[in-house]
């Protein structure tokens, strides 16, 4: 035993600072348990357990030897406190750090402190008050540490928010640790111990959400969260009291205890419930369970997927094994946002394509709740509105909520789950079961929404990392162009010089053909070496007001022989008063033959082309952006050709991406560059077997004036002004 060891700074003087002593260690098994029914296994996890364990035992030794005055407890206390070096500086470092390089060597130190300190307790020699003082000093001497380490943290953190988190942090342990130290010296300041046992609990509390949440916690979140619980645990107390007088007996526990075991049980509430819904879910609807459980895994399995391709078939596939779908669809936003074309679908095949335009009233839907559209939503609200007896027209909310059924309908979805980026929807994941007539619940929609949102940020990348890999190819690009000109086009030009300077007729019949194959395959490759040129050279040509109009008329007048041979129809619809626009008329002449070219070539057996022009009823870009206070010029060449399929739509302005036997797979890309070289924007919409429709649209300014109306009509003739349309031919 320790007779009359002086250690009044080290015990409670009042009841209530034994009660608090006695709270604190409840608290921290409430915070361990809370931690432990997560299920969430990590070694940040583990060491606050611990923490909290050696704070239990430190609490409860002291509160139960303040009232039964056995050494043994005493012992029991001192050993904690002796351990606590150890606990703290383990927990704090791997919650400050990922990898704690920087307090290892005071974790070493406090190892070895720890391990003396235990050991020498247990000898005849700890019986007197220099040991307890050792103790108490190597205690404060670690907890204010763990308070240097969170400032060193705070000096590393880059992030202001990240800072100002620490920051609080630091403050309520500093009180913590200070109160407690005060509250155990010689004095009247023995009422601190209470109060530091108070914020200890408050700081526990913060700790344990802020590894719940994968994150220190906002100081009005944090504030919010515990104003709450300390108001329902105090009403729940009142209840219990009321009860208790009503009842008219003599509680045996105080208002405080009641208090104490409400506030444990507010703690443990959130994890316990969502440890027994689990449960129950496993037991009693495993069919739901494991679809939770499926979205879970999927949506940590995407994220580690860059190509869209594979991305969308993980999804479809995963889920339509799930056998709580029937049927899944995913449609990608077309470039420029006219319409969505389908990437992938499981079950019955919905639309190929979904036009913005058509389905105005859905996508006004997708804007306002961009997390998720249901139909079931909507059959509510129509269920519980009618329509007036006296109007043939329903009300607009109704009429709204229509047109959006229509359009899930038409998707073949009950749920569509939207892919939004900011201003734009990058995408739509619609879901269906039609062998279940039960909703998903609100869990499982949150899972999707979940899964939606890794779908977007893997878009985003995606495109990111397209941009990035198109810079680099053009880098290559240019730094071999002026190399590749030179090595190719002067033997090339000594080739074709050499088989024009023979004379056919000498040569024989025979030979004479493969002179102009010779011929012909040289021209055909010096054409590629100016498409390679094209491409990787900056554009520097001047813009001049030009007649969108004239450049198109010009256009199919020079290549009126190719559709007369191929037996192809071409109509030609352009709006009379379009304005000037300003461009490079070579440059687009350059565009339109292209996508012309290429309308001819996708029709071998004939068919028909359109060629419309057409003013945008509104402005160009945001009224923010490089367009401002533009309108624009719409030209449309549609063909009914072969089409182009979803895939190939994909890479279709992709360098050297080509569908053609003999194509170089620069035409498209270049002409791309061009359009946006002149600020303005080239989108394809397109069906296999249904034909192909480019749209070039190009910005105009507000002041400028349209041209003469008094336009040349189209004409068939292969009569052509090369002049006009190729000043400079080597720069084609």
């Amino acid at each position: 035993m320790l007779p009359n060891i002086p250690i009044k700074w080290y015990k409670c003087h009042v009841e209530l600072g034994a009660q608090s002593g006695l709270l604190a260690a409840i608290v921290s098994v409430a915070v361990a348990v809370s931690v432990i029914l997560r299920g969430r296994r990590s070694r940040v996890n583990a060491f606050f357990i611990v923490f909290c364990g050696n704070l239990l035992l430190h609490f409860l030794a002291a509160f139960i030897y303040h009232f039964s005055r056995e050494f043994i407890w005493f012992r029991i206390d001192l050993v904690a406190a002796s351990l606590l070096p150890v606990t703290s500086l383990l927990f704090f470092g791997h919650f400050l750090w990922k990898e704690p390089k920087t307090p290892r060597k005071y974790v070493i130190s406090a190892y070895v402190i720890s391990s003396g300190l235990v050991t020498f307790l247990f000898t005849p020699w700890s019986d007197n008050r220099p040991t307890v003082t050792m103790v108490v000093a190597v205690v404060f001497t670690a907890m204010y540490l763990c308070a240097y380490l969170v400032y060193l943290r705070y000096r590393e953190l880059k992030s202001q928010r990240e800072r100002t988190r620490l920051r609080y942090l630091l403050v309520v342990m500093l009180v913590a640790t200070t109160f407690i130290l005060l509250g155990m010296l010689p004095g009247n300041l023995g009422f601190l111990r209470t109060w530091g046992d108070l914020v200890s609990m408050f700081f526990l509390y913060f700790l344990s959400q802020s590894l719940l949440k994968y994150r220190l916690l906002d100081i009005q979140e944090l504030l919010g969260r515990g104003l709450v619980l300390i108001a329902v645990a105090l009403m729940l107390s009142l209840v219990f009291g009321v009860l208790v007088l009503w009842a008219g007996v003599s509680p045996e526990v105080s208002l405080f205890h009641a208090f104490i075991a409400s506030f444990v049980i507010l703690i443990l509430f959130e994890p316990l419930r969502d440890k027994v819904e689990g449960s129950t879910n496993r037991l009693l609807f495993r069919e739901r369970h494991e679809f939770r459980g499926k979205l879970e895994d999927l949506r940590r399995e995407i994220a580690n997927i860059l190509d869209l391709r594979q991305m969308t078939n993980v999804i479809l596939d995963t889920l339509y094994e799930s056998m709580r779908i029937t049927q899944s669809s995913i449609y990608f936003k077309e470039d420029g946002g006219a319409g969505y074309y389908l990437v992938g679908h499981r079950g019955p095949k919905p639309p190929a394509r979904i036009d913005v335009a058509a389905h105005r009233t859905f996508f006004e839907q997708v804007k306002k709740t961009p997390t998720v559209v249901l139909s079931e939503t909507h059959e509510r609200f129509l269920a519980e509105q009618s329509a007036p007896a006296d109007s043939s027209k329903p009300p607009t909310e109704i009429q709204h909520a229509r047109q959006v059924l229509k359009t899930l309908a038409h998707m073949k979805s009950a749920l569509c789950i939207p892919f939004p980026s900011q201003d734009e929807i990058l995408g739509l994941w619609n879901l269906q079961d039609d062998a279940s007539a039960e909703s998903y619940s609100t869990d499982e929609i949150a899972r999707m929404i979940a899964l939606g949102e890794q779908a977007t940020i893997n878009i985003e990348n995606s495109k990111m990392f397209e941009r990035i890999r198109e810079r680099d190819r053009l880098a290559v690009l240019g730094e071999m162009s002026a190399g590749l000109a030179h090595e190719i086009r002067n033997p090339l030009g000594a080739i074709k010089g050499a088989a024009q300077y023979l004379d056919p007729s000498s040569v024989g019949k025979d030979a004479s053909q493969f002179l102009e194959i010779i011929i012909e395959e040289t021209d055909r490759l010096n054409l590629v070496v100016d498409q390679f040129l094209d491409y990787s050279r900056p554009f520097q040509a001047r813009k001049d007001p030009t007649d969108i109009n004239r450049i198109l008329q010009q256009t199919t007048r020079l290549l009126s022989t190719g559709f007369n041979d191929r037996d192809i129809d071409v109509k030609i619809e352009l709006q009379s008063d379009l304005p000037l626009v300003d461009a490079n008329a070579p440059q687009l002449t350059q565009v339109f033959i292209n996508l012309l070219n290429n309308a001819m070539e996708s029709m071998p057996a004939g068919g028909r082309i359109e060629v419309r022009t057409k003013l945008r009823s509104s402005g160009f870009g945001s009224q923010s952006g490089p367009h401002r206070h533009t309108g624009a010029v719409e030209i449309l060449v549609v063909d009914t050709g072969r089409g182009i399929s979803p895939s190939e739509q994909e890479r279709l302005f992709v360098p050297f991406f080509t569908t053609k036997e003999h194509g170089t797979g620069l035409g498209l890309s270049i002409s791309q560059r061009i359009v946006e070289h002149h600020g303005g924007e080239i989108r394809v919409r397109s069906q296999e077997g249904e034909g192909t429709t480019f749209t070039v649209v190009l910005p105009y300014p507000t002041n400028t004036t349209a041209p003469a109306k008094n336009m040349e009509k189209p004409s068939k003739s292969t009569e052509s002004s090369d002049d006009l349309l190729f000043p400079d031919k080597n720069n084609r």
